[in-house]
């Protein structure tokens, strides 16, 4: 895996201790219930040149390790 494709088709990207996490949030529209947002989250193991990758594409954040956008439900992957 490229290190760039971590951050293909991201609506959000930000780090925790231990992991880069690639968030895409979707909606949905239901006609008979409550519309929802919901976040399909791939976590991958930080690295040195994940890492280096990270900070060279969000140096200009004011912060850096960036957050987590809060959806009604979410779906979890993780990547060594």
């Amino acid at each position: 895996m490229q290190i760039k494709e971590i951050f293909e088709n991201a609506t959000n990207v930000y780090r925790t201790k231990k992991y880069i996490v690639k968030q895409i949030i979707s909606y949905e529209a239901h006609n008979e219930f409550h519309n929802v947002l919901y976040s399909q989250d791939t976590f991958y193991k930080r690295t040195y040149l994940r890492d280096k990758y990270y900070e060279s594409k969000y140096k200009n954040k004011i912060d850096i390790n960036g957050k987590r956008l809060k959806t009604a439900c979410s779906t979890r992957k993780y990547i060594d």
